[in-house]
């Protein structure tokens, strides 16, 4: 595979993660200097161009690993085993590790103690399904780091030992105590014998649960029909599976068909038209354009949407839902746009110079001024692109004419990575920088013909005067004002500023918290197209880990309503964020979608009736924890 002139894989422009030999995929650093959640993104986008390759091969060599029956533990009572990990140095350095074990020995009901470098390695879990085995373990206790990342592994050892992954408990005692206490040791090793003797004592009402089953429908909605909404239409089609493109302009291509060229040199035009072409000719991708999404019903693997056409209402079945609504530049009336026809926009600038407008080619002085829009109280974010853009049409400018006389006023450069090579070379043209401060922007009047330019200049500490024929502003970008609506009925969030909240920053960056639903694209911030190629790629890879699947289990600690004491009030069912609890207006009681449910216990909280319960959470399991404190 090729290197780029810095020593880093050379990739293609029409896909971040393709390199220059077919087959072989770059994610991470390798491909240039980047952030995590960056990484994490190419690396489901790696992931996603890798199996389409051998999508058809799918499943043809996977063996099933066969689990051992579980055991029957009716009249059986608790038998407790607890293993107390020191993490390393994250709670052995501060935590007595093994006081507490020592500790956990004089415990009701456990009959076996152990404390472990890492709870978590190979030889522990193979250990761990020996000790449940010979000691004849009911319930499991571990008491080390946190359930939301290692919980399933745990379980899964259980599992294996033919225990029932719900009896199984765990103590936070290193988020919880060893990294918040680290400098009171002998306070945290109380703490610890705390925590470890509430999850015993809970431990000793755990019930086995038995997760639900459900059909999963193999299509995929994708909301929005630009560059992100097409690249992850093809990329599922790739897979195999079938998509329904919702696009509510009367065509596809979004922001990408006002593009005709990137700072690297692809042209968009051509890609764009390729693009349209696998669409139109794949049978596996319908697009609805001028569409609006009316109804979305359902939940992953199952979902039913309505929306409405010039041909009237259709319906159609999905399994997963991509968000790619994308965003639009803003419009703004500072600097004098809207009033000087001299005024334009870098996308008005790139039509002008794509097209050799006169305007364009007859123009000695060109002024650009950054952050229009963006980087101010009432957007504070970073639009991301604009110093790119800014150094694409600069660049074009002086390859149209040398000679050209171009400055860019900007408060920061971020040409950030590898393109600061082009920054680089904009100086070397002789493209002319002055900063300014937010609380000191340029101003702009007419004179006759052109415009006149005032900045604060820091360097020189004084104010300059520039002629320009044309001013071309970096606007920032706002988020689509669909957003919300859209959010609403998917049960997804958005953040202050109106995009998409992922559901972690940096481990989930194309995932909500909603399962099956991903995002893609300009819906989840301003972004470079090839960012978003790179996205809709990882949305992809996340989708098909549901849509791979015939059947779904979904989470076994769920709520459940006792009938005879719920009054049908309906508050559970406001209150709920994942719509899974409803009145039934037959019975006049609440009624739980065990599917929906991720029991996060707001029904529970809220009933005034006491009529609704948390299994793996129930009111005898908590007071019992209580009562242990």
């Amino acid at each position: 595979i090729g290197l780029e002139d810095h020593g880093f894989c050379a990739t293609d422009l029409e896909n971040p993660v393709k390199t220059t030999r077919d087959g072989v995929f770059v994610c991470g650093a390798f491909g240039g200097p980047k952030d995590i959640p960056e990484t994490v993104m190419e690396a489901s986008g790696a992931a996603a161009c890798a199996s389409s390759i051998i999508a058809e091969r799918r499943g043809t060599m996977i063996v099933e690993e066969e689990l051992p029956m579980e055991k029957d533990l009716r009249g059986i009572g608790p038998r407790i085993g607890v293993f107390v990990c020191h993490c390393g140095i994250n709670i052995g350095g501060v935590v007595n590790v093994p006081e507490v074990r020592d500790y956990a020995k004089t415990l009701p009901n456990v009959v076996y103690v152990a404390d472990n470098l890492f709870t978590c390695s190979q030889d522990t879990a193979v250990k761990m399904a020996e000790v449940i085995e010979e000691y004849k373990l009911t319930r499991v206790v571990v008491a080390s780091c946190s359930p939301r990342t290692h919980e399933p592994l745990f379980q899964e050892n259980c599992e294996k030992a033919g225990l029932n992954p719900y009896l199984f408990e765990m103590a936070n005692i290193r988020d919880q105590d060893s990294w918040v206490h680290m400098n009171e040791p002998e306070k945290a090793t109380e703490k610890a014998k705390d925590l470890v003797r509430m999850a015993v004592a809970k431990a000793q009402f755990l019930q086995p649960l038995k997760p639900g089953q459900l059909r999963v429908n193999k299509a995929t909605m994708i909301i929005g029909g630009g560059l992100a909404g097409i690249t992850a239409a093809l990329s599922l089609a790739e897979q195999g599976f079938e998509s329904y493109i919702v696009e509510k302009k009367p065509h596809l291509g979004g922001n990408y068909r006002d593009l005709y060229y990137t700072l690297e040199g692809l042209d968009t035009k051509k890609h764009l038209a390729g693009l349209l072409g696998q669409v139109e000719a794949s049978k596996l991708i319908h697009v609805f354009t001028g569409a609006e999404i009316v109804k979305i019903e359902g939940f992953i693997g199952n979902y039913k949407t309505t929306i409405k056409t010039r041909d009237g209402e259709q319906q159609f079945e999905h399994g997963v839902v991509v968000v790619a609504t994308g965003a639009y530049e803003l419009e703004t009336n500072e600097y004098l746009h809207g009033q000087s026809p001299n005024v334009i926009t870098q996308r008005n600038l790139e039509k002008m110079i794509a097209e050799r407008d006169d305007k364009a080619v007859q123009a000695s002085h060109i002024v650009m001024i950054q952050c229009v829009g963006s980087r101010t109280p009432e957007r504070p974010y970073c639009s991301r692109y604009c110093c790119s853009e800014a150094m694409k049409n600069a660049l074009k400018l002086k390859e149209m004419d040398p000679n050209k006389d171009v400055t860019i006023i900007y408060r920061d450069i971020r040409t950030f990575g590898l393109k600061e090579d082009y920054y680089k070379k904009a100086r070397e043209l002789n493209v002319k920088f002055i900063r300014y401060d937010e609380d000191r922007k340029p101003e702009i009047s007419q004179a006759g013909d052109r415009l006149v330019v005032r900045a604060f200049d820091p360097i020189l500490n004084g104010s300059v005067e520039l002629p320009a024929d044309l001013l071309a502003l970096s606007v920032g970008t706002v988020p689509n004002p669909e957003n919300a609506a859209i959010g609403q009925m998917l049960k997804v969030p958005t953040n202050q500023d109106g995009f998409f909240l992922e559901a972690h920053v940096k481990l989930r960056p194309v995932d909500f918290a909603t399962d099956g639903v991903f995002m893609c694209g300009m819906a989840h911030a301003p972004k470079l197209s090839e960012d978003t190629i790179v996205q809709a790629n990882a949305a992809v890879s996340r989708a098909c880990t549901v849509l791979t699947k015939d059947f779904i289990e979904a989470e076994g600690k769920t709520a459940y309503v006792i009938k005879e004491r719920c009054s049908g009030c309906g508050l559970c069912e406001q209150n709920c964020p994942f719509g899974a609890i409803a009145v039934n207006p037959v019975e006049g009681v609440a009624e739980v979608n065990t599917v929906l449910c991720k029991g996060c216990g707001v029904c529970t909280a809220s009933c005034r009736m006491n009529a609704v319960d948390l299994n793996g959470f129930t009111n005898e399991e908590v007071i019992a924890q209580i009562a242990a404190l």
